[in-house]
């Protein structure tokens, strides 16, 4: 099973979820659960913002080796779900890539619990802001992830 993050640069959001996913997915047993990231604007090879990487290694989690990446058809075709931050990031998945089979979500659709919500709200981009705004991030994204972990679990 793979589950891709995406968000607008894949410097910030997405690299956050998917290194803490990862760390998840193997303290649970998810054994084979492929965990990828990328951007809708197509950066590509930089690094997480020094701020993301900074809230994250204060949970033991290193962005250290992360570089992102645009997204790439061949990802989606690989893709079983989709982890979106926002809703204008599911648009541009239907606007550019109709025809991918992958399951899309919002992050914040397991914020209460690992059956996802249909009305969830976006995940805000908190490049620019203080690292406080990263540092309030951290809880979000971790229960997020903490219920799509199981939810995850519960299709293996």
């Amino acid at each position: 099973m793979k589950v891709l993050f995406v968000c607008s640069g894949n410097i910030c959001r997405s690299p956050m979820a998917a290194e803490y996913c990862r760390r998840r997915a193997a303290e649970v047993g998810l054994d084979g659960l492929v965990v990828d990231s990328a951007g809708t604007l197509g950066i590509e090879d930089e690094p997480a913002a020094d701020d993301a990487r900074q809230v994250m290694a204060e949970i033991g989690v290193d962005l250290s080796r992360h570089r992102s990446k645009g997204i790439r058809p061949e990802d989606l075709r690989s893709t079983d779900y989709t982890i979106v931050m926002e809703r204008r990031h599911l648009r541009y998945l239907s606007q550019h890539h109709p025809h991918a089979t992958d399951r899309r979500l919002l992050l914040r659709s397991f914020e209460e619990a690992s059956d996802p919500h249909p009305y969830a709200p976006d995940l805000k981009d908190p490049i620019g802001l203080p690292i406080e705004s990263f540092r309030e991030l951290v809880p979000l994204v971790s229960r997020c992830v903490d219920h799509l972990v199981a939810f995850l679990q519960e299709r293996a």
